[in-house]
């Protein structure tokens, strides 16, 4: 059985991801909205993050792959630190 998408990556997200990493791969100069970086000082791909984390059909501005996926594994620490169980006994 196919997994659904979750809702940020539902409706236009896989066109204005490609919009994003296709202005950030034919500019030389673009710097990684996170850490600031170029591609070349990097040395990683670009990729199309969320300016808010988590935020379905938020904005997406171009950052390296590093910084991308910090910030998605602290997003969803955070989300499963706040919905940890209490030990009740």
């Amino acid at each position: 059985m196919a997994r659904s998408k979750r809702p940020h990556h539902r409706g236009g997200y896989a066109a204005q991801a490609r919009a994003v990493r296709a202005a950030a791969n034919a500019d030389p100069a673009t710097r990684c909205w996170r850490c600031g970086q170029t591609k070349a000082e990097h040395q990683q791909p670009w990729q199309a993050g969320h300016l808010h984390d988590g935020q379905a059909g938020g904005p997406l501005l171009a950052e390296c792959r590093r910084c991308n996926a910090s910030a998605g594994a602290t997003y969803g620490n955070n989300l499963r630190r706040a919905f940890k169980p209490t030990r009740n006994w």
